[in-house]
């Protein structure tokens, strides 16, 4: 059973990275429908957003991408015997994909001092971090290492799912229609889900 918790985890990051960019509001037209990714930068436009009637940490939208990066980065830890290739592979491509959040060129040059930067900034070059260190990570206890991911994967979707809730509001009267929510938050529902149950089997199973 303990064998099967590193594929359980890669898995559920793969279905929570697909959730990332797959349309969370759904739309006949293709231009409006948006992914995670694409309301990260859409609400900032929102007027109820822009005029801080509604207080949003738009940063929220970048974590379906960021923690099952990072999840995928620890997978390798619950292996017995990781080989090189997936042991040093899984966090070298959770840090990759960190790093594709990072503001554009060229914000990117004062994005530690502009407001509007920042906070994407800090959460990528954070979550980057965690992934390379993840190397070292076999060194904690594995109940430790399963509860983190456990955690990770609810924030990185409850979070997110909470912020959508929000703006919801704005985007069906926008469109003129009510909003439902579309197949990324299930597939990010799916992903997370699954790192749950595999870090619960980690915190609770003995070796």
């Amino acid at each position: 059973m303990r064998r099967w918790i590193p594929w359980l985890l890669v898995l559920g990051a793969l279905l929570g990275l697909a959730g990332a960019v797959t349309s969370w509001i759904p739309h006949r037209a293709a231009a409006l429908r948006l992914n995670a990714l694409d309301l990260f930068v859409v609400v900032r436009l929102l007027p109820p957003v822009r005029d801080g009637v509604i207080r949003l940490a738009r940063e929220a939208f970048l974590l379906p991408l960021l923690a099952p990066a990072l999840v995928l980065a620890l997978a390798p830890t619950f292996c017995i015997r990781p080989r090189g290739l997936f042991r040093y592979g899984g966090p070298l491509i959770g840090a990759a994909l960190a790093l594709t959040v990072l503001p554009p060129y060229p914000p990117i040059l004062t994005a530690w001092r502009d407001p509007l930067y920042r906070g994407q900034l800090l959460l990528t070059v954070g979550f980057c971090g965690l992934a390379v260190l993840s190397l070292w990570g076999a060194r904690l206890p594995e109940r430790i290492r399963g509860g983190l991911v456990a955690l990770l994967a609810l924030v990185g979707w409850l979070l997110p799912l909470l912020a959508f809730l929000r703006v919801r509001p704005i985007f069906a009267a926008l469109y003129g229609a009510p909003v439902g929510g579309g197949p990324g938050l299930v597939l990010g529902a799916l992903g997370a889900g699954l790192v749950v149950v595999a870090g619960g089997m980690a915190a609770i199973l003995r070796r």
